[in-house]
């Protein structure tokens, strides 16, 4: 299903100059919304479970868009309606409790519109109480004035939808278009969950059948030692009776000297200490340390020690003390993790974007770790060692944009986070664009830094922005072209319109001396006539100045006498002529032209 709106127009399609304005403000509003729900995703993503990554998203796009509360509804087995999620602002009331299986009567026309590709938006709620009054009670109890919905798909099966109340009602369309481009998220995520609780049920089933098959269980006085077993497993090739005779602290130290990896073994003797267990026991009556155990110890790899108080631990010290194989566990656990971790491969394939961590250990070179995507967007190979990674990656940044990137990775280091769009070289593609951002890795303990982020291929996001830039800039070409052939047309036309008025003028001082002579009265009317004439089509032609939007004045072919062009033009003339005691010597041939603009003749003769 798509969920883009049609945000987006192809690179390349012309816009009216009526547009541009909107346009430019359109492509401001899409760049903003890419910035909100990457901000939004780089928050959820960062969560641990897929619940807390919902959460944690309807909290941002809560805020983003201003609205009261955001949700999510799932239709449940018996076909009703389920608020599964919610967020609501500072001072309004939850309604999630209010709304678990709500009848399908009530969304009934929603998923009407639905399963014809609509969403939902509702300016006022009174709009809707004549027509859908179900709905209309439902939304007015809880306080709803205006929404936006948008269904959520699961291929071509509706499986809910979500959306946020009381959001400003002028951003609504913003509001529709941010909804329906997280909802690929929002679904990714809750496939992400049923996954994730399907195989919790799967590790508690496991759990449950290992619960009864401790390798071995004991009661210690974890002040003298004294140890009574009540079960006790040869896999384990430790007589712990026997072990703690010398103390508990003791008996600790060499088992995990002997028998635990190490990288686990500081950890386990921090956990295990007497001091620390006592208080544990107290506060929570049971724990466990997870570890694993070195290679040539039995079969065994992974094991945990569990405690529990009993009713004189907080009088004798002592405590259940018990050992059992959880090999199972984390099989499911890493194979948990696997799946996850290629479920969310395969979403930031789709978005082409990369994660990556960079390490700049003090005394070693720098290092790169990056996943499945990110060496697609590198074009390196999957056995890549880590410095030849980070190597390839560097060295390939544009030069120019060399100084840029190291500016931002210095941003992250001193604010937390920062982002930088730059030119890469990539092996095959040639150049592309990235969107580059991180944070610091708090949890390195290594000496220097590490650094967490995302790599993102945004090529046709720029070359798209580009053929809009250019295609602003086009017609801002034709405007001016346009406004420069409007001014030349008028320069031009400012001189035109002096002949005939000067012609008009001389005729008139003609009149004026000769009053009395009725062959030239009639001659000097017959001539201001016709300068009258031609200073109207002139006019008429300023009238049609609209025309020149094109660039050029239009022009209108049809056949005329040229010999009667030039007999006006000289008429028109003449006053000035005589005035300036000028004689005409031209002969007369009798020509006519056909094809040719009449008014670009006059103006061009006269």
């Amino acid at each position: 299903m798509d969920y883009s709106g049609g945000l987006l127009k192809r690179g390349g399609e012309s816009v009216p100059a009526a547009e541009s304005c909107k346009q430019h403000h359109d492509m401001q509003s899409v760049q903003n919304l890419e910035a909100v729900i990457n901000e939004g995703l780089r928050a959820a993503l960062m969560e641990e479970t897929p619940d807390d990554s919902l959460e944690m998203l309807l909290k941002h796009l809560g805020n983003a868009l201003n609205g009261e509360r955001t949700y999510i509804f799932e239709q449940n087995e018996s076909g009703c309606d389920d608020n599964t999620y919610e967020w609501v602002a500072d001072g309004v009331e939850p309604e999630k409790e209010n709304l678990q299986n709500v009848p399908p009567e009530v969304c009934a026309s929603w998923y009407r519109k639905f399963r014809v590709s609509k969403h939902i938006v509702i300016e006022r709620l009174e709009d809707i109480q004549e027509t859908d009054p179900l709905q209309y009670e439902n939304l007015k109890r809880q306080g709803v004035n205006s929404l936006v919905v948008v269904p959520l798909y699961d291929g071509e099966k509706i499986i809910g939808f979500y959306g946020v109340d009381n959001p400003p009602v002028k951003s609504l369309e913003y509001t529709s278009n941010m909804l329906q481009t997280a909802a690929y998220f929002i679904v990714s995520s809750l496939k992400r969950r049923n996954l994730f609780r399907e195989l919790q049920k799967r590790s508690y089933n496991v759990l449950h059948a290992l619960s009864v098959d401790y390798l071995g269980i004991y009661q210690v006085n974890l002040d003298t030692g004294e140890c009574i077993t009540y079960r006790d497993s040869q896999r384990i090739g430790l007589d712990w009776a026997l072990h703690f005779q010398d103390g508990y602290q003791a008996a600790m130290e060499r088992y995990i000297s002997k028998c635990v990896v190490p990288q686990d073994q500081e950890r386990l003797r921090a956990m295990t200490n007497k001091d620390y267990v006592l208080s544990q026991l107290r506060a929570e009556k049971k724990f466990s340390v997870r570890y694993q155990v070195k290679d040539n110890f039995t079969d065994l790899q992974y094991l945990e020690i569990h405690f529990s108080a009993i009713e004189n631990t907080e009088t004798e010290h002592c405590a259940i003390f018990a050992q059992r194989d959880v090999n199972a566990v984390v099989e499911q656990e890493e194979k948990y993790k696997l799946e996850a971790r290629r479920s969310l491969e395969d979403i930031l394939e789709g978005a082409r974007t990369g994660i990556w961590t960079i390490e700049l250990e003090e005394g070693c070179p720098p290092r790169m770790y990056a996943d499945r995507t990110m060496q697609i967007l590198l074009g390196v190979p999957d056995g890549i060692g880590p410095e030849a990674c980070y190597q390839h990656w560097f060295a390939n940044i544009e030069p120019d944009y060399v100084e840029m990137v190291q500016q931002a990775v210095q941003e992250i280091l001193d604010t937390g986070r920062s982002e930088v769009i730059y030119p890469w070289n990539h092996p095959a593609l040639g150049k592309i664009y990235v969107r580059c951002g991180g944070v610091p890795d708090k949890t390195f303990k290594k000496p220097g830094v590490s650094l967490n982020g995302y790599h993102q291929d945004i090529t046709e996001t720029m070359v798209t922005r580009k053929k809009q830039e250019q295609s602003i800039m086009e017609l801002l070409e034709r405007v001016r072209k346009a406004n420069s052939a409007k001014s030349e047309f008028l320069s031009h036309m400012s001189h035109d319109l002096r002949t005939p008025i000067n012609g008009i003028l001389g005729m008139l001082a003609i009149l004026e001396r000769d009053p009395d002579d009725p062959v030239r009265r009639a001659e000097c009317r017959r001539k201001i006539r016709l300068s009258t004439e031609h200073l109207l089509s002139l006019v008429n032609d300023v009238l049609q100045v609209s025309k020149l939007e094109s660039g050029r004045p239009s022009t209108v072919e049809e056949p005329f006498d040229l010999h009667e062009i030039l007999e006006d033009c000289i008429a028109i003339l003449s006053p000035l002529a005589d005035e300036r005691r000028c004689s005409w010597n031209w002969k007369n041939p009798a020509c006519t032209a056909a094809g040719w603009s009449a008014i670009r003749c006059t103006s061009s003769k006269s």
